[in-house]
């Protein structure tokens, strides 16, 4: 009998060694795929000469800077019926390289992007290095804003991580993120529920984004105004951006209450705003939108240019120092990085901005992007 309980032990023992090595293998594996993978996303590739279309004869033909690009992830695309990579998602070192959105935004013309690079919590390393070496290899191109949600798909998850968890990231290369976002605090269907802006969670982080001297940038979610003003009486150390239309209520006679988003800008020196809702006010970077849908909706561009112009133009022209231009290019479409998507973007904003005030115009298009980076 003791003979038989020896050999059970060091059967247990022997299964417990197997299992071991074989997770160690896996672990291996991964970080070998992981690190592969940032190798491809960092490798550069030939520019590609395509001309995009344009709309109309006046345009402004200064500097931009988009203050809303989300750096695709690093993470597998779903696979089709046949194995092939899904064609509308963008994966970075499968279907999409930095080198290739370096590209596009050259060929378009903006010279910087506010880029959202997401990490997660179980594989921050390859997320940090990833946006490390993007800034090594192109300084003057991304301006790296980190976007760190915990488990945002699940009901029990959150739009950001915590405090400690994000002090740690940032910790890995001080001083290499300049922003921290996107965060959207609205509630995600299926997923996790809206986040407050003065909820616990992000009162503790705030501590930590003004240690680390970042801008926050947040889309907020549906009744948040309240919230988000105590948040921006008390921190007037942190510049706020924020996007979304959850506090554009409807419109009225073609033109788009906009009296929240005024309310908070003119009592708040440390808000900002990112318009991305033109084209006519209809979303269309989105995964059920083709690309040749999205250039032929923009062929109407008159009409939606008129639409935009009597929207914004008095509220951009009156607070000229707290607006700013982004495309919220999309980590979930990836025709959104494409070349000639690009130019279609970039000119139909540069006519836009040529609809404002002439003493307005650089101010919306970079200067006020600049300005929040001193």
């Amino acid at each position: 009998m003791p003979g038989r309980k020896l050999i059970k032990f060091f059967v247990v023992i022997i299964i417990i060694l197997l299992l071991t090595a074989g997770g160690a293998l896996i672990i291996f594996r991964s970080k070998s795929v992981w690190n592969k993978q940032v190798e491809s996303a960092l490798k550069s590739t030939e520019c590609k000469t395509v001309t995009g279309p344009r709309y109309g004869k006046n345009y402004y033909n200064g500097p931009l800077i988009d203050t809303h690009y989300h750096i695709p992830d690093l993470t597998l695309p779903v696979l089709g019926n046949l194995g092939e990579l899904d064609p509308v998602t963008p994966s970075l070192g499968l279907n999409l390289t930095i080198s290739d959105i370096v590209c596009t935004l050259n060929q378009e013309n903006t010279t910087k992007v506010f880029a959202f690079f997401p990490v997660y919590p179980e594989i921050s390393d390859y997320h940090i290095e990833l946006a490390k070496r993007t800034m090594q290899k192109y300084p003057d191109k991304f301006v790296p804003f980190i976007m760190p949600p915990e488990h945002d798909n699940s009901p029990n998850g959150f739009p950001t991580v915590d405090a400690k968890t994000l002090s740690k990231m940032l910790s890995v290369y001080p001083g290499l993120f300049r922003g921290f976002g996107e965060i959207g605090l609205y509630e995600r269907q299926g997923g996790a529920p809206a986040l407050p802006p003065n909820s616990p969670r992000l009162t503790e982080i705030y501590p930590v984004v003004q240690s680390n001297k970042l801008v926050v940038y947040f889309h907020l979610g549906e009744n948040q105004k309240e919230s988000f003003e105590k948040v921006l009486y008390q921190n007037p150390d942190i510049n706020f951006i924020w996007h979304g239309d959850q506090l554009i209520p409807g419109e009225q006679d073609g033109m788009q209450d906009l009296s929240n988003i005024e309310d908070i800008i003119r009592n708040h020196p440390n808000a900002f705003y990112t318009i991305d809702e033109l084209y006519g006010n209809k979303w269309m970077i989105k995964p059920e939108v083709t690309k040749e849908e999205f250039l032929t909706y923009l062929e109407d561009y008159e009409n939606l240019l008129q639409y935009d112009l009597n929207n914004w133009k008095w509220l951009i022209e009156k607070y000229p120092n707290q607006f700013m231009w982004g495309t919220d290019r999309s980590d979930q479409v990836l025709w959104s990085h494409d070349l000639e998507v690009g130019q279609a973007l970039s000119n139909y904003t540069r006519a836009f901005i040529a609809g404002l005030n002439t003493n307005v115009q650089e101010n919306f298009a970079y200067k006020n992007a600049e300005r929040l980076l001193q």
